[in-house]
């Protein structure tokens, strides 16, 4: 299973994002797509422990891909990966270079069809 988290300053952009994506992957059991925007509260902003305890809910997933929007958002999720202490968990995150929505959509999307990582990060070439 694919876990696709999406992290940006705004949660509505990521539970918008979510939204989105689960509407035209339908139910897939092949991907689990966590919005994890804001700070927690309902503010502006990222929060690496938030986005630590969602990686961790989420370890059950063989491959947890994040897509972030700008600036803090990469950095907190970087942070985040590092206060990790499971390695073994670590090994299976991968922090994604591209644009937040349109990388989460093409990933899951593919994901939803096909467990191969190489595969379905391929769909990231024609962004």
């Amino acid at each position: 299973m694919f876990g696709i988290i999406l992290v940006s300053h705004s949660q509505k952009i990521t539970d918008g994002t979510k939204e989105m994506i689960e509407e035209m992957t339908g139910s897939s059991s092949n991907v689990r797509i966590i919005s994890a925007g804001g700070t927690g509260d309902g503010r502006l902003g990222t929060n690496a422990v938030m986005i630590m305890e969602v990686i961790e809910a989420n370890s059950d997933c063989e491959h947890i891909l994040i897509f972030c929007d700008i600036g803090s958002a990469i950095l907190s999720s970087e942070t985040a990966v590092e206060l990790i202490e499971d390695e073994e968990l670590t090994a299976r995150i991968d922090i994604m270079d591209c644009p937040l929505v349109e990388g989460a959509f093409a990933v899951a999307v593919q994901a939803s069809v096909c467990q191969d990582k190489a595969s379905v990060l391929r769909e990231l070439e024609y962004i």
